[in-house]
């Protein structure tokens, strides 16, 4: 009898779990790990603003702080790469920038890119050099892992790119109305049949590495070569490759993608509304924090995504209070004793907030304070606005440009 999808899926996934063998790479925002971590098989979009820091955000969770994380836990067994689809950046300042947070990770230093790459009047000092050309190694080892792709690009060439990448790091199994195929070869016949409420059905009972597989008429089957491999598909700028109907058929073909080989795409949207446009007005009056609605002409996306996270920087908006706070956090001072900022003495905006707009598996509507140094690619997640101790010390580290 032909097994279901509850026992060879389910079952198998639950079983792996009571053991301990399924493995996901923790989110590295402290408490925000109690609504999501970094899972094979996600589709996460984040939606901002110009400047809201998303593309830094989307690199350092699914690129600088995994690959941190399993350098520090080699053990794990885990696989993971990344296909980039960098559409607003040359690869260069994606360097540069990654680079830059490498440093501050190790040393609290920050350079930015534009001093890295000489973009500044301010000349590279020797000591610098030398710290930067110290990082070619650690470098090299991430690019190894990144295959990225730079400048104008459509489905076709996404599509190449990602199915090149499932075929070096796994086999896929799929079936017709009457054959078994590996890849495009054709390895078995569907020689069995069962009798079900819809009526008879074939399939194909197979062996593959030592494990027992089903599959029925028209089905898919993709097998990595190491069953712990994470691989996050980025796309930063998906505006930019078109209107609805494209966006639409590559969201559709990233879910494929998520569902099929277990990839997980990680898509970078610019904001959809304007913040005074009138149709938003209407929907949220003064409240100008991201909804699901300001995702970027596709609908579809919105539907496609397991988690959808806005970025938001309400200082630039002027979304805050009074007392110059935005959800409990002080944004700016309201009065000369008053030294408690979250913008920086250079007139820099340390402060953005995430909003969980949609959470497939687990809780939504959640909002984190986060500090940003987007001169070095740099989030961390801030303590409760009502631990005002903890708080206090950011706001020290932030008068002294920390």
């Amino acid at each position: 009898m032909m097994q279901s999808k509850y026992n060879t899926g389910f079952l198998r996934h639950l079983d792996a779990a009571k053991r301990g063998d399924v493995v996901y790479i923790p989110n590295p925002y402290g408490r925000m790990k109690s609504v999501f971590n970094l899972m094979m098989a996600r589709y996460i979009l984040i939606v901002g603003a110009t400047g809201s820091g998303k593309t830094s955000f989307a690199d350092l969770t699914s690129i600088l702080y995994p690959w941190t994380y399993l350098k520090k836990y080699p053990n794990l067994g885990i696989h993971w790469e990344c296909v980039y689809f960098s559409l607003e950046r040359k690869q260069m300042f994606k360097h540069a920038k990654w680079l830059s947070w490498l440093i501050y990770r190790d040393t609290g230093k920050q350079l930015d890119p534009d001093y890295l790459l000489g973009w500044t009047e301010k000349k590279i000092s020797d000591d610098d050099y030398k710290l930067i050309r110290s990082y070619d190694q650690e470098m090299e080892q991430i690019l190894e892992k990144v295959t990225m792709r730079d400048g104008k690009t459509n489905l076709a060439v996404i599509k190449t790119m990602i199915d090149k990448k499932a075929k070096e790091l796994g086999v896929l199994f799929h079936t017709d109305g009457r054959n078994l195929y590996k890849d495009n070869i054709t390895v078995g016949k569907l020689d069995k049949t069962q009798q079900t409420s819809i009526g008879v059905i074939s399939y194909i009972e197979f062996e593959y590495n030592g494990q027992k597989y089903t599959l029925g008429e028209h089905d898919k089957l993709y097998i990595p070569h190491n069953p712990l491999t994470f691989v996050f598909i980025v796309l930063d700028g998906i505006n930019l490759l078109g209107g609805k109907r494209e966006l639409d058929d590559i969201s559709l073909y990233l879910s494929n993608v998520r569902d099929i080989y277990g990839f997980s795409p990680v898509v970078v949207s610019q904001q959809n509304r304007a913040m005074g446009d009138p149709t938003r007005m209407k929907l949220h009056g003064a409240d100008l924090s991201p909804q699901i609605e300001d995702v970027y002409q596709s609908s579809q996306m919105g539907f496609d995504a397991d988690l959808i996270l806005g970025l938001f920087d309400p200082l630039r908006y002027k979304a805050y209070d009074a007392e110059g706070k935005y959800i409990g956090y002080k944004l700016m001072t309201t009065s000369p004793t008053d030294t408690r900022s979250m913008t920086s003495p250079l007139g820099y905006s340390r402060f953005r907030s995430i909003h969980v707009l949609k959470n497939s598996f687990g809780r939504d509507g959640v909002v984190f304070g986060m500090k940003f140094l987007g001169e070095c690619n740099h989030f961390s997640i801030l303590p409760k606005a009502g631990d005002t101790a903890k708080l206090d010390e950011v706001y020290k580290d932030i008068r002294k440009n920390k």
